[in-house]
This record gives C-alpha cells, structure tokens and sequence, in this order.
C-alpha cells in the first residue's frame, strides 16, 4: 500500500533523481544556497518570492489549473479540478504533472497547492476575493435561480467576466435588483465569488485550452527555387557590411547621452549614410552593443578591442556571433524612439531598451516558426501562440515583441515574410547547444548557403569598380577606398579624390590599392586611376594627426620636474612646447600622478575653467549593468546531477542541519518546534511553535494553542 503524501516535502522525497533535476532546472532560486535535504528545498520551493517567480513561468493551461486550485477547497481531487477547468483528467494531466514537477502543487487523490499562491492569488479567474459575509454556496445557488427566472440570458453576460461592475445602465440596475451585486466599501459594486461560481455552473474557467496554438498564414512559396536562401545569405551579409560601418566612429564618432544611449539625430545620420533604413541598422548596431564590439568612455563611441579581434575572424563566424548575441540578448531595437514611462524617447544603446524576460520569449517565438514550416505566419496567430506560452504577459507587450522579432529577425537574415529562412531553423537548433557548438552550426549554415566569394572585380575607365557577387576576404579593403554607388547581385563602387583621401587619412597605404587592383583586376587599369590615386597620395601627410587623451599646460620648469620625477614615467608625456605637454592617459590617472610627485594639479576643461575631477573616461564595451541574473532566475552554479546528489546525501545525514535549514525543514513537515527568541535584554523566551514560512531572514510561526501568528528575525532564534 502507498504511502500518504502528507506534504510538499513528502512529494519531493518520491521524486526519481530526473525529475528532481526537471525541477532544480525550472526553478534554479531553489539551489542557491544549496538545501541540506529534500525538507529544506521543499520550504524553500514553498516560500512566497521563488512562488511568485515559479508562477511567472507557467502557461496557460498550468495558469488556468493554478487559479482553480486557488478557488476549489484544499484537497480537491483531480476530477474536481478538471470539471472547474472545463476539462477532463485525461486532458489536464500533463499540465497537473509539470506543476507537481515544479512543486507548486503537491497530493495525489487530494490535491493542496502551496500556501503563497493559494492565498496570494486574491482575483484568481476575474473572482473577487472570497469574503467572511459572502452568501453560502446553497444561499448562493438560490439568488442566481431566482435571477435566472426573471432575467433569463440577461446573466450570461455577467458569468464569465470580471467581478467589478461598473456603471448605472439597465443590466447595473437589474444585478442589483436581483442581489447578484453587492456594494463594497469603496462604493464599487461588485459579484460576491460565491455568486460568480453559482453563475459560471461551479466552474473556474469556460474554456481549457490544452494545446499551443499553432502559427497560422498562408502557404510559403517562392517564384524561383532558393531565391529565399539567396534572399537570407543576402541580408546576412549586409547585416556584415553595416556592422563593418563601425571603424567610421574612430573618424567620426556618435555622442553619448547623459543618461546612456546614442542621439536620435547621430542614428539618423549613420544609418543615411549607411545606406538603410533605421530599423536594420539599430538592430545591427545593438547587437554590436550587446556583444561588447562597441563602447564609450562617456563622451563619445568607439570599437572596443573586442572589435578588433572580431574583424579577424572569417564572415561567416562574424555573422553566427551576430545571429547568436541577436537571439540571445536582452534588448529591443523595435522600440527605439517610442516613449518609455515618463515619456521620454528610448535611445539606443541604452538600458531603456532592455526587457526582462524578453530572450526568453523571443526564443519560444523562434522555436513556434520552427514547428510551422512552410507557412507564412501572420502575427495575430504568433501572438496567440507567444500569448499562451506566457498568460501572464500584457496582450500589448506580447503584440510588441513579436513585431520586433519578425522585422529584426529580418535584419539579420533569420526571418522573412513570417517564417524562419533556412539560416533560421539552425538557428533555432543552436539555443539548446553551448557557445562553441552554436558558433560552430552558424558558421557552417552560412558557409554551405552562401555562394562562393568571388575574387575578380571588374575596372572601368570611369573609374567604377564592380564586384560580380559576395566578395571574397581579400577584396574587403576595396570598400574603404570607394563609395559603393549600388548592391544586389553584384556591387558597384567608385573611387573619388575625397574617397581616396578619407582612406588615406586613416592609414591606407595607397600602394596596396593599386596593387590589390592589379592583382583581382580582369583588365588592365585605367591610367587614370593610377594619376588620381599618386595625386592624392602626394598631397597626403601634410598635416600630420596623432592621438593624445589628456593636455597638461604649465611653466616650463614645472613640466621639467613632472616628467623628470620617477611617478609620471607611466604618463609617457610628450612635449608640444615648453609650457604644453600631452599623454595618452586618462585625466584621473594623470592626476593622480602629479600629485604623486608633488604637485598640485587642478582639472580644468577646454575653456580653462576649472571642472570636477571625477571625470569617466574609461572605454566600456557592450551594456553598462553587469548580466549576471538571466532572465529566469540565477543560473544553477553546478550541474543539475551533482547538486541533487549534494542534497540525496545531505538527507541520509551526511551534513549537520543548521538553525534555517532546520527551520525549512520543520515548514515542510508541519511539525511544531520549541522555539528559543532571544529579547532585548539578552535572555531566551521559549515558546512551541509551528513555523510557517521563512523569508527576507523573517520566520512567521504560530504558537501552539493560539491563533494569532508572530515574526521574528532569524538571527534571534535558537533550537535545542
């Protein structure tokens, strides 16, 4: 004969060591710190903040079976719950079996869902909290009879919306007249819970809809067999080419917005120049962002040294980063320029455009794409879909996300007209695969996709370069000596004096040009070409550029004793003049150096003035907020194996409890403890106690023989 599965604790106990890592891997709050036995991890499964954000990862159906839990009495059986529901147990068992899994829900015959939800829940369905003067569910059953008599379908209305009425029209008047309503201290009227489920026949919820919906649209075809693909490897790499645009910022970089961000008009300016629109290129540029390719120092934009080593890797893992930082990332580009709460337009490149649980809800949007192949999804039916993987998402943020997933998903060559291009589905197959092995799938889905680079271009003698396809490696340099004039199967550049000159001004070797040229050329090259390119690089260099971060201006004799004195070897000054002195150091560090040797620095600004010497200067690549806390909670810090194996032996007695731990233990099991609660004065009152829930270091317990319930801090309890 089974045993009685008296409690959460009980429950868990009977959990396989599988089942067990389901539920560490749902909800990883569980395993930090790590519980010492199976009564502490279910007390600390049953605390009300790791409730709240089990609950917040539920879907529809487990919502729906929750909410019925919370109205049906404590014990109810699987049958009950499924005729609340509008269901049947067969239909509503695996939904019932995750929330087991999740211990939100505990029994077997009798089922008891845990404490913070049952009373935390207050409007569960669209009911009103239940009330100590609501009628009884007989006396309940009889004013709804008597209503039906006289009003008839009237009521059908009412059922199954929300408890609140509002408003002095006829239906108002009539729920009134026939007691349904009832007036509540604020003066709003609303319908007593008990009355509501006498209206909705005993029942919870109308409708249980147990299955996803699937993506809906019209069937996926294409005019000419694997122009979708070209279309994907197109954007792909173009999404390449705007993120190449970048090393422009170290010529002339977009400003840094007091509270974070780029200016609106910057983005503006760079993606005209760009050549696209503003959506494909904020999604482009945040993803840099978000990947740590780009940074500022406070004033302005730069390529970090990420970029660096990111500009040497082949296309194609350029492009998986890109995909992969996309998918995975925490922001919105959609979202760019419309009002956040206080109606201040979001920036770019800022955290106004990160969105909690955002990564997770694009990647169940992705995976839906994935199970509708060949369809042309309409949003409406991926936002039912997204809708019911999260209920508990406003029907406006959902609307949001998924234009944003479809038109950047667009940018970045993973999406087109409402499916996932073949780029796309690998995509999807690389969330579920560590870094490497993602970077890995990416790489070669856009090698095998995407024709051969080409290595010959084309020369005019109007100076016109064409490129007929992708071009290889070798030939990407040719793009930042011309201006490109068109794209598409071929591209088409020209060299100018002023594009010649900006490459030169950047550190182009106007040798290596002709020399490139000449190499991958079909043709002999023009001599005209050659004239234009030995012109400008005989005007070149006669203003010479160089960098220098921070100016220090004094008489000669001081700067003399600073870059004498052993604590300024680390500033490298170097000497414009007498009085002028320049480094590549920050302001601080140059500082604190003088000071170091004895001097008496002041910071001023470009005018002279003096201004405050708390300056940021410090390049920061990618978000400012440090992500250590994913969007589902604290990441498990060890295999979700061994730190059940951790808890199997701390149960059998492998590890002395402590003060919480046995705490969390007594919570699980129900039992009562003789509690030590040191007062003010130093001393020990004891009192047997039950202890009922344990959080923030307060334990709220019930003394034995009396109902009113105390807290007192954790620290100020002891155990015998």
């Amino acid at each position: 004969m089974t045993a009685v599965i008296r409690s959460l604790a009980d429950s868990l106990r009977r959990f396989g060591d599988d089942r067990l890592e389901a539920l560490l891997v749902a909800r990883p709050d569980l395993a930090s710190p790590l519980p010492k036995g199976i009564g502490p991890l279910a007390a600390r499964a049953a605390g009300a903040g790791s409730a709240r954000r089990a609950l917040s990862a539920l879907t529809l159906p487990e919502l729906h079976l929750v909410e019925a839990l919370a109205v049906l009495p404590d014990g109810a059986s699987p049958r009950d719950l499924a005729a609340a529901v509008s269901s049947d147990p067969a239909t509503v068992s695996p939904a019932l079996e995750r929330l087991e899994t999740l211990a939100v829900v505990w029994g077997e015959d009798a089922l008891h869902l845990i404490r913070p939800l049952r009373e935390g829940l207050r409007s569960p369905a669209g009911l009103a909290p239940a009330q100590e003067d609501d009628p009884a569910p007989d006396q309940a059953q009889q004013i709804v009879d008597a209503a039906r008599e006289k009003y008839g379908e009237v009521l059908d209305a009412p059922a199954w919306g929300p408890a609140e009425v509002q408003g002095n029209g006829r239906l108002a008047q009539q729920l009134r007249e026939a007691r349904i309503v009832q007036a509540g201290e604020d003066g709003t009227w609303q319908i007593p819970r008990s009355i509501h489920l006498a209206l909705r026949e005993g029942r919870v919820r109308r409708v249980h809809t147990a299955r996803r919906p699937a993506p809906e649209g019209p069937p996926l075809g294409e005019r000419i067999p694997g122009s979708r693909t070209a279309q994907a490897v197109d954007r792909a790499f173009e999404a390449l080419r705007l993120l190449g645009t970048v090393r422009g910022f170290d010529e002339d970089p977009p400003g840094v917005l007091r509270r974070g961000g780029i200016p609106q008009r910057d983005l503006n300016r760079l993606a005209e120049r760009a050549g696209t629109d503003l959506l494909t290129y904020a999604t482009v540029l945040q993803t840099a962002w978000q990947a740590g390719l780009i940074g500022h120092d406070g004033q302005e934009w730069h390529p970090t040294q990420d970029w660096d080593a990111h500009r040497g890797r082949p296309a194609e893992s350029r492009w998986a980063e890109l995909a992969l930082t996309w998918a995975r990332g925490h922001h919105l580009a959609a979202v760019v320029g419309t009002p956040d709460a206080s109606g201040t337009a979001r920036p770019l490149l800022s955290d106004t455009t990160r969105r909690d649980g955002v990564r997770t809800r694009r990647g169940s949007l992705l995976r839906a794409l994935r199970t509708s192949p060949g369809l042309s999804a309409t949003e409406e039916s991926l936002q039912a879909s997204l809708a019911w993987a999260f209920p508990l998402v406003p029907a406006s943020v959902i609307a949001e996300e998924v234009r944003a997933a479809l038109r950047e998903g667009e940018a970045v060559g993973l999406i087109d007209a409402g499916a996932l291009t073949v780029l796309g589905g690998q995509l999807v197959l690389a969330l579920d695969e560590d870094v490497m092995a993602a970077d890995e799938r990416l790489t070669e889905a856009l090698r095998v996709s995407a024709p051969p680079p080409v290595t010959e271009v084309l020369v005019d003698a109007d100076l016109t370069i064409v490129i007929p396809g992708w071009p290889a490696e070798q030939l990407m340099p040719l793009l930042d000596w011309a201006e490109v004039i068109s794209r598409g199967g071929a591209i088409t550049l020209r060299l100018s004096a002023a594009s010649i000159r900006r490459a030169l001004g950047v550190g182009g070797d106007a040798q290596v040009l002709l020399d490139l040229l000449a190499a991958h050329s079909s043709t002999p090259l023009p001599q005209a070409l050659e004239y234009l390119v030995r012109d400008e690089q005989r005007r070149h260099g006669r203003v010479h550029v160089s960098r220098a971060t921070t100016v220090l201006q004094a008489e000669a004799e001081v700067l003399d004793l600073l870059q004498a004195a052993p604590e300024a070897a680390a500033l490298n000054l170097h000497r414009l003049a007498p009085t002028v002195a320049v480094t590549m150091s920050d302001p601080g560090f140059a500082l604190q150096c003088a000071r170091r040797a004895g001097l008496s620095p002041q910071a001023v600004g470009a005018d002279g003035r003096a201004v405050d010497t708390e300056l940021s200067h410090s390049l920061s690549g990618g978000p400012l907020a440090a992500d250590l806390v994913t969007v589902d909670g604290p990441e498990l810090r060890l295999p979700p194996a061994e730190v059940v194996a951790r808890i199997r032996e701390a149960e059998a007695g492998g590890g002395d409890l402590s003060v919480t731990d046995r705490l969390l233990d007594a919570i699980a099991q129900g039992t009562d403890l003789a509690l030590g609660i040191v007062d003010g004065r130093g001393g020990v009152v004891v009192k047997q106690a039950r202890p009922i829930s344990l959080e923030g270091g307060r334990l709220r317990a019930r003394e034995v023989g009396r109902d009113e319930e105390f807290t007192v801090l954790v620290h100020r309890v002891t155990l015998g």
